[in-house]
């Protein structure tokens, strides 16, 4: 039977663009208690639908994997596999079943990635893979969890025999599915998964969070040249992202030691680039969220960006609602021309021309 779990020492190519990746020291991670800290939200409702007895028999996680996606993922299964006995201590982090989870070492918790050539999750993988380890008894307390990341790799007959599986599933069994986006995943398997959304939590980190909003900030965008010269701005941070992304890869490579194709070195660059620049468009449009809310609702909205308010407010009091709403409307066409592979360098010169950023002659 072919061996569709995790190990630990990674050398697969598909694997490691959706497993938790090593840090180094040109790609500071963020702190493990703040990424936690963002994820609370989702961990609350988790535990109230568990202590309820109402959780769903599959969760969707959408939002990059390898970061809020697995962290949700492992804080579910420490949770389940905790030995603390009072509920406000799960999971406690340090008993041998959180540490057992953690270190990827539960029996009862099994994790599964696309298959290395073809990239997808094919009819083998679910039938030989998830669906066998999942009919097996629990060794455990009981539970049996299969985190499937990749949710949106299924091909027709893997997605159809997995379907059968959602519709009457063993007792005590958990699936946590993780896909970037829940548009990317078949519609007959989203409408029987209880979604999860982590990427709502996410943050681009630092310093390309505080250029990015420096530049949204203080540099003023009053003509098509100086809206140019903001883009222009932008798509540098983007070439820092992107230069950034292959040394890291460069670097895991090297510490692997291992040979690794160039279409598979330059996907795997592309992969965390574009999770970086995805990071940066959500910036983007929660600054224009914050400044429709002003728009609408005035000083005593809150804000994602409230450290801005004053901007905000300078800036709603020269636009319309209107002109606020089509902001929004504009980021996720800029959003949505990216997935479709029109270079940023191209679109978003375009986009910040036509943005309604709220500065006139004189102003701020």
């Amino acid at each position: 039977m072919t061996d569709y779990l995790t190990d630990p020492e990674l050398d697969d190519d598909e694997e490691a663009a959706f497993e938790p990746e090593p840090v180094s020291a040109a790609e500071p991670e963020p702190p493990e208690a703040d990424l936690s800290s963002r994820l609370a939200p989702l961990m609350n409702w988790v535990r109230h639908a568990f202590a309820s007895g109402r959780p769903a028999q599959a969760y969707l996680v959408t939002g990059p994997v390898r970061e809020e996606g697995s962290a949700l993922a492992r804080w579910i299964g420490q949770y389940l596999f905790c030995s603390a006995a009072s509920e406000p201590e799960r999971p406690c982090g340090v008993c041998p079943g959180c540490r057992s989870v953690a270190e990827g070492l539960c029996p009862d918790v099994h994790w599964f990635y696309p298959e290395k050539k073809s990239r997808v999750i094919g009819i083998d993988m679910m039938r030989e893979g998830i669906l066998a380890q999942m009919q097996q008894t629990a060794l455990g307390n009981g539970w049996k969890i299969a985190v499937i990341a990749g949710a949106d790799r299924f091909n027709d007959a893997a997605a159809n025999a997995f379907l059968k599986t959602l519709e009457e599933p063993p007792p005590r069994t958990l699936f946590i599915l993780l896909a970037d986006s829940a548009q990317s995943v078949l519609p007959t398997i989203l409408s029987r998964c209880q979604r999860l959304d982590a990427g709502l939590t996410r943050e681009l980190r630092e310093p390309w969070r505080g250029m990015l909003l420096d530049i949204l900030a203080h540099r003023r965008i009053a003509s098509p040249l100086e809206a140019m010269a903001a883009a222009g701005a932008f798509c540098a941070v983007f070439a820092q992202m992107e230069a950034l992304a292959e040394k890291c890869v460069k670097e895991e490579r090297r510490k692997a030691a291992v040979d690794e194709e160039e279409d598979v070195f330059k996907a795997r660059v592309a992969s965390r680039y574009r999770e970086w620049r995805g990071d940066a468009v959500l910036l983007l449009l929660r600054w224009m969220q914050d400044l429709l809310r002003t728009c609408a609702a005035g000083a005593q909205t809150p804000l994602h960006y409230g450290e801005f308010r004053e901007t905000f407010l300078a800036r709603a009091a020269n636009l319309s609602l209107a002109q606020a709403l089509e902001n929004i409307d504009m980021v996720e066409k800029f959003a949505l021309q990216l997935e479709r592979n029109i270079n940023e360098n191209t679109t978003l010169p375009y986009w910040f021309d036509r943005f309604h950023h709220g500065w006139r002659s004189g102003s701020l």
